[in-house]
Parts: structure tokens; C-alpha cells; sequence
């Protein structure tokens, strides 16, 4: 093995375990992984220097998100990703944290303000609460779900994707999660109890989620990342429905299951897909049949899609009827939905 003289600024071992925190056991185990290379004096002393302790941050922040070691030695390849990067990928993971203590605190203080007035939990809040404040290895369960269905590859590229994004775009999604998730465990609690999709219970959450839906800027972001890599953004987004059911329902992967199931048959049992599914379907027809853009067919079915969207506060339908053409789950109806979004306006008049 070669020696080169360590830099003045270099730490032995036990100086960088005591200064950062790791123990001399972890940083042998990366050194026998492939993972660390720390430079050997003379006399065969490791010293670690700014280098070392830029892969250190990698390797942490990598087994932060849940990767294996040998997981993180492929991500890492030949080229490292950039400290910035790499600093920016800690701030998601302990800003998502974040935002999971916060919600576990509000509801535990809530549920402190009930007993402390003499009134009792329900069964349905004493489940959430243990939902929430729960220890459970949820970043075992993501791990094990995109080692199912994503590839080393596209998740390099997509976690290379999301290091380049502004900050405002990683704050929206994690908060967006927040929402969603939130909305999940609604829908996993009705569907313990037996209620139907069409249920109004169970419709009034399919609203929250709707509006949600409309309120945040998913839509535009999913289009614009399928811009970048079709193959790699479909694979996420197939996986993003199964990551929030099992969050919803980490205590049991049939019940995650079952539950994104639910949540399809919520969704088509709504009053805007029940309003929508005509429209759509003779969209189709007209489009397969080859019927002009501007013929008055096309045009009667595209006002009406107009009016639907108007009451359903849907302010761009061309936005809209993309992001179903290029996500929706019915293979049949996409060639109407490319029609509606084709003549359809960018924004509906104020």
C-alpha cells in the first residue's frame, strides 16, 4: 500500500470519530466496504482529511435516505456527487423529519388538551395517534419498496434530478407529502371500518384530496420531470401511490395494498370522474374516428369538459387533461384525454 504524508489538517481515527461523531468501528467498516480511502502515513497511521470528510457527509447522508452500503458504493461510482449536493440531500431528510415530529407533537398535544378537560379518545384517534407517534423503521419499508421497483440507475438519476432543484420545489414536495399522507391514513381508517368508496365518508375525504390535488403544483412539477426522462418519471410515480399506502398502513403490506386499491375506487366513485367519464369516452370516439379539431362534435365536447372544469375548480383543463393523459391509469381513454388537452385552453377565464 502506498504512504503519502498526511495534510497538517488531517485527523487520526480516533481524533475524527471524537470530532464527528461516528465510532473508529464505522469508519473501518466503510474502509472495508470500498466506501473510504483514507491516506496511510509512514508507519501505516489512517489520516483523514477534507476529502475523507467530504465522503464521509456522502455516505452518511446516502444511509440517511436509506441506502445500503453496497448500494452507496454503485451511486458513488467514479464521480462522487458535489458537497452541495450532497448537503442539500441531508436538508430533505432531516427537514421531512422534521416535519413528521412536528405533526406527532401537535397531536400528542392535542390529545393531552382532551384528557386534560376530562374527555375521552375515540378508538379512531388512539390508532392515528399510535400511527403517529409510533417507532417504526419506515425507512426499512421504503428501502425494501424501491429495491422492488426501481432500478440503482434511475435512482441515481433521480436523486441527481432532485440535488439540482431550487429549495423552494424540495420544501413544496415535502410539505405536499405531509398533506397527502395525512389524507392516506383518512382513507386507511374508513376502509377498516367497512365503509364503501362511494360512501359519502369516504367521497368527503376523495374531496380534501381533489382539492388538494388542484391546490398544489404536483401536476405541473410530474409533466415537467417526464420532460426530462419519461422511463425514469413513470417508475417513481408508479412507486410514489405505493410509498403512501404503506405510510398510511406501515403495520401491514396487504393492508397497503388493499388500500391503494381503495383509494382508485374512491377516486373513480367520485362526482368529478363520474361527470368527467362520459365526456372522455366520447372524446375518444372522436379522436379515433378521426373527426376535425375544429368540427362542432369536437367542439361540444371539449365546452362541456370546459364546463366541468369550471365547477370543479379545475383553472387549467389543458394542465389537467395532460397530466391524466400521461399518468391516468386507462389506457383506452388517452387518446381523448391528448384531445382535450390539445384544444383545450391553458386557463380558464377568471
Amino acid at each position: 500500500m502506498a504512504r503519502k504524508t498526511p495534510s497538517p489538517e488531517s485527523l487520526t481515527a480516533a481524533e475524527c470519530a471524537r470530532r464527528t461523531g461516528l465510532t473508529v468501528r464505522a469508519l473501518r467498516v466503510y474502509e472495508r466496504a470500498g466506501l473510504l480511502k483514507p491516506v496511510r502515513s509512514s508507519k501505516g497511521w489512517r489520516f483523514y482529511g477534507p476529502n475523507e470528510l467530504i465522503r464521509l457527509n456522502t455516505i452518511v447522508a446516502l444511509k440517511g435516505v436509506g441506502l445500503s452500503l453496497r448500494e452507496i458504493r454503485r451511486a458513488l461510482g467514479s464521480a462522487p456527487p458535489a458537497l452541495a449536493q450532497v448537503l442539500e440531500l441531508q436538508g430533505r431528510n432531516w427537514a421531512a423529519r422534521k416535519m413528521a415530529a412536528d405533526r406527532a407533537i401537535t397531536m400528542i398535544q392535542s390529545a393531552l388538551g382532551r384528557l386534560k378537560s376530562s374527555a375521552s379518545l375515540s378508538v379512531d384517534e388512539l390508532c392515528r395517534l399510535l400511527r403517529s407517534t409510533e417507532v417504526n423503521d419506515m425507512q426499512s419499508i421504503v428501502r425494501e419498496l424501491i429495491n422492488q421497483h426501481i432500478t440503482p440507475e434511475q435512482e441515481r438519476e433521480w436523486l441527481t434530478y432532485w440535488s439540482q432543484r431550487h429549495p423552494r420545489d424540495v420544501q413544496d414536495g415535502q410539505e405536499e407529502m405531509v398533506t397527502f399522507r395525512a389524507i392516506a391514513q383518512d382513507f386507511h381508517a374508513l376502509m377498516k371500518r367497512g365503509a364503501a368508496p362511494d360512501s359519502p365518508e369516504v367521497q368527503e375525504v376523495q374531496e380534501r384530496s381533489h382539492k388538494a390535488w388542484l391546490r398544489s403544483n404536483l401536476r405541473q412539477r410530474q409533466l415537467e420531470q417526464l420532460a426530462w426522462n419519461p422511463e425514469v418519471t413513470r417508475a417513481w410515480f408508479a412507486l410514489g401511490g405505493k410509498l403512501m399506502a404503506r405510510s398510511a398502513a406501515p403495520e401491514s403490506a396487504d393492508d397497503a395494498v388493499q388500500l391503494e386499491q381503495f383509494i382508485h375506487q374512491a377516486r373513480a366513485a367520485s362526482r368529478s370522474s363520474k361527470l368527467l367519464t362520459p365526456v372522455v369516452i366520447e372524446a375518444t370516439r372522436l379522436r379515433k374516428a378521426g373527426a376535425s379539431r375544429g368540427g362542432a362534435e369536437v367542439r361540444r365536447v371539449v365546452e362541456r369538459y370546459l364546463e366541468i372544469c369550471r365547477d370543479e375548480g379545475v383553472d387549467d383543463p389543458a394542465l389537467h387533461a395532460r397530466w391524466i393523459a400521461a399518468f391516468g391509469p386507462n389506457e383506452v381513454t388517452r387518446a381523448g384525454w391528448e384531445l382535450l388537452a390539445e384544444i383545450s385552453p391553458a386557463k380558464l377565464p377568471g
